[in-house]
């Protein structure tokens, strides 16, 4: 016997009734509990969206045809943006860890102890949880496809925190000495998983065609990350995409600029039509934002700096929700939001539990978004901004206005004593605090306010962490080096960020106007034992190894020194050591290497533990 349709009473009355009026009534009374709950939820009742979350590097507020610039063709983002709402006074932090940190927390980069993009200061504090947790946690697939920038090593890697699948670049960008050695843009290898795998193309598209890859093999929902690296120097682009812009009389850097721009775009289009053909676009929110102010800066907006510097054109970034049938096409909104304000945004907007989280220093975009326009009952805000980036070791009575701004919709106050009004004055031409002393009063209270509240967390400097149940060994590179507690020679400015410097110094040169440099990492050991290190010129595994000259590694661990002999020619050295558990500086010295006599810091060091009753 065939089962019982739930519909089966309303056949029978179908059977019996045929009147027009009839019908109207039962249509009625089925559509009903969709229009009740249509009114009850401010978004549409559908499945789960996915979220696609592009933000590109160095890209400012002028660099995109939607900002208005005269020579850079981006006809795909110019269509995203007049397909959804864009936002013409988003701020994102001044550079790119405190951006990353901020768009992951929802919270002021400084809350999560992220300062700079080096010096172990790009750490993204272990434990506080991001949004792909959130995403996991909601049942979202979770996939990151770029630049993560917060952590290379265990608690702090992608897969750590909340990613399922993780393709990324190393460090902020090519070249850098997290980064796999000599790579570039074209070819390159790339981490997945943990792993590094060689690709074929350009990075860029890689990025985009693994994610739509990625999206396309599994029906769940989806959150997607696809931070670039592009157009972050090094500027390597082929000629096709900067002939047109070397063409218009452009100087070469900004040629390459916009060819990695227009590169950007036509992936960004190629995703945004794959969607289109397999109808993910009825169901996927879309947004795409700048990390920071241009680093190019040929055309700015009319806005004041760029890239790290407290003005708008450091800060103010492009930025476009959209959301088919949902977000009000061609939507332009004023409004004050900035990258904190995503997260909570998207809570919202997919229903995340955001309970867990630390409060949020941002608020959720949703009402303005679907309304295509701020509501009457939005109030003013304001939002501070500081460049960081300070010499490891400045003391607290340096820090609090120097390379600082605070923001409300309507004024900027910069480094604490000039003020701008952005209405009238958008270029910030003008300081007009002497005109305006009670403005300039409160947005500097204000400001002192916040600093306060944070201070701490910000100078709190993270541990890379080690001996953790399961983790394997630890890779280490100088760029998350702290300054040497034994030498005291300073980092002269992150100059070991590069493999081009390092190799200049491993080959016995000179750059960034030194021979080599010392440091050390700041470790947290979870387990007290046996560990062997090895010590490289760089990482393992890329061959061509450069040799050590004749010297001695030494190192000091809770005052018992250990030293390791080193023979001319030798690649490696190997030093088995006792590694107490707790906090710990970590900072190998190599005498012998350097021109100038001075000693030389571990540039890439592995930590292994060495398994009980293994001689060594």
């Amino acid at each position: 016997m065939r089962p019982s349709s739930p519909f089966e009473p309303l056949n029978k009355v179908l059977m019996k009734t045929h009147t027009p009026a009839a019908w109207g009534c039962i249509l009625v009374l089925l559509l009903m509990p969709n229009l009740f709950a249509a009114i009850a939820d401010p978004v549409p009742s559908q499945s789960q969206p996915n979220v696609l979350l592009i933000l590109t590097d160095d890209q400012g507020f002028g660099d995109a045809g939607f900002q208005g610039n005269p020579h850079l063709k981006t006809p795909h983002l110019d269509a995203l943006a007049a397909s959804g709402v864009r936002f013409t006074d988003f701020i994102a932090s001044p550079t790119c860890s405190p951006t990353r940190a901020a768009l992951m927390t929802g919270r002021h980069e400084f809350r999560s102890s992220v300062t700079h993009t080096i010096e172990g200061r790009s750490l993204l504090r272990a434990g506080l949880p991001t949004m792909a947790d959130a995403f996991k946690k909601a049942g979202y697939r979770t996939g990151i496809f770029g630049k993560w920038h917060l952590g290379e090593t265990s608690l702090f890697h992608p897969n750590d925190r909340g990613f399922d699948h993780a393709l990324l670049i190393g460090g902020g960008g090519v070249a850098q000495t997290p980064d796999y050695w000599g790579s570039t843009m074209f070819d390159p290898y790339l981490q997945e998983n943990g792993e590094w795998k060689p690709f074929k193309g350009y990075m860029t598209d890689i990025f985009v065609s693994e994610a739509q890859r990625w999206i396309e093999k599994d029906k769940k929902p989806w959150f997607c990350y696809i931070p670039l690296n592009s157009p972050h120097g090094p500027h390597q682009i082929s000629d096709e995409w900067a002939a047109p812009y070397r063409a218009m009389g452009l100087k070469e850097e900004v040629a390459k600029f916009y060819g990695m721009i227009a590169n950007i775009d036509a992936q960004v289009g190629k995703l945004l039509e794959s969607f289109a053909k397999k109808g993910l676009d009825r169901n996927t929110v879309v947004i795409f934002m700048g990390d920071n102010g241009s680093s190019m800066a040929d055309f700015s907006g009319g806005l004041r700096g760029s890239k790290a510097c407290p003005y708008q054109g450091g800060v103010r970034v492009p930025a476009v929700f959209s959301w088919k049938g949902r977000f009000p096409a061609g939507s332009t909104v004023n409004t004050l939001a900035g990258m904190y304000d995503v997260l909570p945004t998207l809570g919202e907007a997919c229903g995340l539990d955001l309970s867990k989280f630390p409060k949020t220093d941002g608020r959720s975009l949703l009402p303005i978004l679907l309304a295509g326009k701020q509501p009457a009952a939005w109030t003013d805000r304001t939002i501070p901004m500081h460049v960081a980036r300070w010499p490891s070791g400045t003391t607290v009575d340096k820090l609090p206005f120097k390379s600082s701004s605070i923001r409300n919709q309507r004024y900027s106050l910069v480094n604490g004593k000039e003020l701008y009004d952005l209405q009238a004055d958008p270029g910030e031409s003008k300081d007009i605090s002497k005109e305006n002393p009670e403005v300039s009063e409160s947005l500097r209270t204000t400001y002192l306010d916040w600093w306060n509240g944070v201070k701490d967390d910000a100078l709190a400097l993270q541990p890379l962490f080690m001996g953790r149940p399961g983790q394997g060994p630890v890779e280490l590179t100088l760029m998350d080096w702290q300054p040497s507690r034994i030498t005291k020679e300073p980092l002269n400015g992150g100059a070991g960020c590069s493999q081009e410097v390092v190799k200049a110094w491993i080959s016995g040169g000179k750059a960034a106007g030194v021979d080599g440099a010392t440091g050390g990492w700041m470790m947290h050991n979870e387990t007290a034992g046996n560990y062997e290190l090895e010590i490289r010129q760089h990482p393992v595994g890329v061959g061509d190894d450069t040799p050590f000259s004749e010297g001695e590694a030494t190192l000091d661990i809770g005052g018992k020194n250990f030293a390791q002999k080193i023979a001319k020619g030798d690649v490696v050295v190997r030093m088995n050591v006792e590694i107490p558990a707790g906090d710990l500086f970590f900072e190998p010295l190599i005498s012998g290497q350097r021109p100038s006599g001075k000693p030389q810091g571990a540039y890439f060091c592995r930590i292994a533990p060495v398994a009980a009753g293994t001689k060594k």
